[in-house]
């Protein structure tokens, strides 16, 4: 049984509602961290972007294709997580913005499933039109902190 699906049934076995309620409701135990707020044992992240550095400074560079993207956002959570003790074997929950999501959603789920390989979390995809040309996906995530 995985680390998360541990975490999941010992929240039902408390009573879901009752223990996020009190999670929620003691204020010193929110701390901001990089690239999100963490809450008791849940971590809420930040929407990351892939784009290649050199796109942000000229408008005309090429800031990668969704399958780079992928993996750089995916990689970055990656770091956040290990840095708070977790991993991403622990996300509970993904969302995905995707710039074109009828056309580049079979290559993001291609470089998506490189990083949850078995029991993938729950995730939603949905198209967006971002503010810039360059960024083809933007994801989030919620994740269990050991």
């Amino acid at each position: 049984m995985t680390m998360r699906r541990s975490f999941l049934n010992s929240l039902f076995s408390l009573g879901a509602g009752s223990g996020m309620t009190a999670m929620a409701a003691d204020a010193k135990e929110r701390a901001k961290v990089a690239g999100g707020i963490r809450l008791g044992n849940l971590y809420f992240s930040s929407g990351l972007t892939g784009v290649r550095a050199e796109a942000h400074k000229d408008p005309l560079a090429f800031g990668g294709d969704i399958k780079e993207q992928t993996r750089n956002i995916l990689k970055a959570h990656k770091t956040n997580l290990e840095a708070l003790g977790s991993s991403l074997e622990n996300v509970l929950k993904v969302t995905a913005f995707l710039a074109d999501v009828k056309t580049e959603k079979p290559a993001f789920n291609e470089a998506y499933a490189e990083f949850f390989v078995k029991a993938p979390p729950a995730r939603s995809a949905i198209g967006v039109d971002f503010p810039d040309t360059a960024t083809r996906v933007e994801i989030e995530l919620v994740a269990w902190i050991p």
